[in-house]
């Protein structure tokens, strides 16, 4: 079932003059307010300009419909406001699901997201992966699809061997008491790391060839030395540990060890590896639990090595592959066409060089076994798409990824398997390094949300950790969300927390206020039973300016999921949901509405801040934050 008034007059129009609703539905557009509720670009609609005559007329038969006029190459409608408020009130209250219209059959649908690597604890870039990817998860769901999630556990490579190496050197010391382990890990993580930078730049400034090179080393040194001090300051004896241990190692050597083992499955290195990634990922699962975000299956990358999938897929890539550089490498230029390129969603401006399948010394690389694990999504869910969130600056490698799988026959897969592509998110005043242990948690930053929710609920009367927590995590979320993926995120404190404007504190703000209108009516005695006062409602009521705004955003909201749905943008829905509170709080501050003596044109302003309260509530929740109450 599928209740929606705006469909209801799109479908009546395009019945009316005769073209296919999809062709209507090109052209419908909502103009500027003086030239109408409604406008029909007739080009887009494919409708001829010179039946316009009969087409205005044919319009005007439509119920919904008080007068069109026609401008240009434009047919303006103006609606009964009467007859269409009382079809979107009556819509929104007979239909519980309202807002969520669906269409074709359901899919089977891998989402594929977070997957940080488990070296240290999420970072705010990774806390926008998991914003998205959880509301991708939820408007697909809300729409039939069957969904599962997964998180690739990268736990073979470089970075895992150095945070190895560094626990190893350490005795493999339990993480201390009142410490998140994945936070333990990172600052292992960093502080080996820097120690070995600084060792290495040391060797290379005794071996230096002229004035230039010898003054970067030196400012690269400068900047190493300082982060060195930063973490010994922060764990004064694991530091001095790891930097006099690490004296007598040959770094390189040793993660060449390391990674060499683990990918043979050398047990007290497998041991070793998974004793501190395991640690990490137990983090990891308390920061998503609390951030709202559910992973249904962690998969490990070294499973898909100690497997052979990743050794079956290079053998079938290797009949394929040339030299290149020194490696073994796969050229897609006999394959790379426009029209591929077009299927396959790849830029058209993206220069993709030849993908790298084995190193001069056996070691495979990451792509190699993303297709692995590619086949293993599709496989193990029969999934008919894979959507993997992944950073904008992985757009090459997904790129490659898909044109191996084509390459390799898995036609289906490649063409299927979606690249979720999000912009990065920057933090004023400081610059990213987890290599260094400069990093802003997803932790610290729920924390801090939390304290400056308190802080004002404090101001406000109404100080209670609950609402604190659920409305600090939820101006994250929101602030992550609200910004097209496509765009960067700047993340600024002020506007994340604003109650006044543009946040989720606002939206939950205006929401509670209906639940308060709701209370109020109930103190004053007024049965609230929204299917009798719909029946005593005053049909007339929205010819008043204000109230027809708020029917028509009410409208609004079936068409507004269902693009954020097509489109996969929580910005679409979040940027809708701004301008409803916004609506709405003008409203409230202009007219009573339970002390409204009328009782029929009470019971109208009644169930119109109840649907404001539904599309709140349904659009808050597909978002991934939870409506409250009391503010």
């Amino acid at each position: 079932m599928c209740l929606n008034a705006v469909n209801d007059l799109r479908l009546c129009i395009a019945n009316a003059i005769g073209i296919p609703l999809e062709n209507l539905v090109r052209g419908f557009e909502v103009p500027k307010e003086e030239f109408g509720d409604f406008s029909i670009v007739m080009p887009k609609a494919g409708i001829d300009r010179n039946q316009a005559e009969q087409i205005f007329e044919a319009v005007r038969r439509c119920d919904l419909v008080w007068r069109a006029d026609l401008r240009g190459i434009y047919l303006n409608i103006f609606l009964n406001r009467g007859l269409f408020s009382t079809r979107v009130l009556q819509y929104v209250v007979n239909d519980d699901s309202y807002g969520i219209c669906r269409e074709g059959e359901p899919k089977r649908i891998v989402v594929e997201y977070v997957s940080a690597n488990p070296i240290h604890p999420l970072h705010i870039g990774a806390a926008r992966n998991a914003a998205l990817g959880s509301f991708i998860t939820r408007i697909l769901k809300a729409f039939g699809n069957s969904v599962q999630t997964r998180f690739y556990i990268n736990d073979v490579g470089r970075q895992t061997a150095i945070v190895a190496l560094g626990f190893k050197l350490l005795g493999r010391v339990e993480v201390p008491s009142g410490v998140k382990p994945d936070h333990w890990i990172g600052l292992i993580y960093a502080i080996t790391n820097t120690v070995a930078e600084i060792q290495g730049i040391k060797k290379r400034l005794g071996v230096a060839v002229g004035e230039e090179e010898t003054k970067r080393l030196r400012e690269e040194l400068d900047q190493l030395v300082a982060d060195a001090a930063r973490l010994w300051k922060t764990a004064p004896d694991i530091f001095n540990e790891i930097s006099e241990k690490l004296k007598g190692v040959d770094f390189e050597e040793e993660l060449s060890k390391i990674m060499r083992g683990y990918e043979k499955g050398d047990a007290d290195i497998v041991q070793l590896i998974r004793e501190v990634v395991g640690a990490c990922i137990e983090g990891f699962k308390e920061t998503l639990q609390r951030f709202g975000a559910e992973i249904d299956i962690w998969d490990w990358e070294s499973d898909l090595v100690w497997g052979g999938d990743v050794e079956k897929i290079l053998e079938v890539l290797k009949k394929s592959a040339t030299a290149h550089k020194g490696a073994l490498a796969l050229d897609f230029s006999s394959v790379d066409t426009a029209e591929l390129r077009r299927r396959l969603g790849i830029p058209r401006e993206l220069e993709i060089p030849p993908l790298i399948l084995q190193r001069s010394d056996g070691t495979t690389l990451y792509t190699i076994r993303d297709i692995a694990y590619t086949l293993k999504k599709f496989r193990e869910f029969n999934a008919d798409k894979v959507i993997n969130v992944i950073a904008s600056e992985q757009t090459l490698p997904q790129a490659q990824l898909r044109l191996a799988l084509y390459t390799m026959g898995h036609k289906k897969e490649a063409e299927n398997l979606i690249h979720y592509s999000y912009e990065i998110v920057n933090v004023e005043g400081i610059k990213m390094s987890s290599r260094r242990g400069r990093i802003i948690t997803l932790d610290e930053i729920l924390d801090e949300a939390k304290r400056r929710v308190m802080v004002e609920l404090e101001k406000r009367g109404n100080a209670s950790e609950i609402i604190a927590e659920k409305m600090g995590v939820a101006a994250v979320r929101f602030y992550l969300l609200f910004v097209s993926p496509s765009r960067p995120v700047k993340f600024s404190w002020a506007s994340v927390l604003d109650f006044e404007r543009n946040s989720a504190p606002y939206l939950l703000y205006t929401y509670a206020r209906t639940e308060g209108i709701f209370r109020k009516a109930r103190e004053m005695g007024v049965e609230l039973d929204w299917k009798k006062l719909f029946e005593s409602m005053d049909k007339g009521f929205a010819t008043a300016d204000r109230r027809w705004r708020l029917v028509k955003i009410v409208a609004e909201f079936p068409d507004t999921v269902h693009k954020s749905y097509s489109e996969l943008d929580p910005s679409i829905l979040a940027l809708y949901l701004l301008r409803v509170a916004d609506e709405f709080n003008t409203w409230y501050d202009e007219e009573p509405i339970v002390i409204e003596k009328d009782e029929k044109l009470r019971a109208s302003k009644l169930l119109l801040a109840y649907a404001i309260n539904r599309v709140l509530n349904k659009g808050l929740q597909l978002l991934g934050i939870e409506p409250v109450e009391k503010v």
